[in-house]
């Protein structure tokens, strides 16, 4: 049965976004071949935390950077420490949910699943606001550099 008819039956059984809304939010299939996989809900609650993980990554060099990457240094500059307050927050949640995975990977239960991608949803979409926020700050903060870095001379 193809993954998208198999995730149909669990929707309705569990209540579960549309498959379109996931696939929009979290690219579920990047593979257009992929056809069948043995455990849908499992799939697709780990492509979620793949989405979750990659935003723990990119927000937590916000709060603590690393010493040896000037990246992350200058960025972390970027943010006023209200601004650093609600990372703080937003990771809170985000590792809430990495964590809620990790252990869902330990003892797989297909009702557990279908509740953490209910629950990672609604979260994500709440978050999703805060984090495209201090996102944007931290572009607006290299759009700055860049324009500071055109006003110099070259020498080269």
């Amino acid at each position: 049965m193809e993954i998208k008819n198999q995730y149909a039956v669990l929707s309705k059984k569990y209540k579960l976004p549309s498959w379109k809304e996931l696939d929009n939010e979290f690219e579920l299939l990047y593979f257009t071949s992929l056809v069948e996989i043995s455990h849908v809900l499992r799939f697709i609650r780990r492509r979620i935390n793949d989405r979750v993980s990659m935003f723990i990554h990119n927000l937590q060099g916000f709060l603590q950077p690393n010493p040896g990457s000037p990246i992350s240094l200058e960025e972390a500059n970027f943010l006023d420490e209200e601004e650093k307050k609600k990372v703080a927050v937003i990771l809170r949640e985000l590792m809430n949910l990495e964590r809620r995975n990790s252990l869902l990977d330990l003892n797989f239960d297909e009702k557990k699943d279908a509740e953490f991608i209910n629950d990672a949803v609604k979260r994500w979409f709440e978050l999703k606001k805060d984090i495209s926020k201090i996102i944007n700050k931290v572009k607006k903060g290299w759009e700055s550099k860049v324009k500071e870095y055109s006003k110099e001379e070259y020498f080269g």
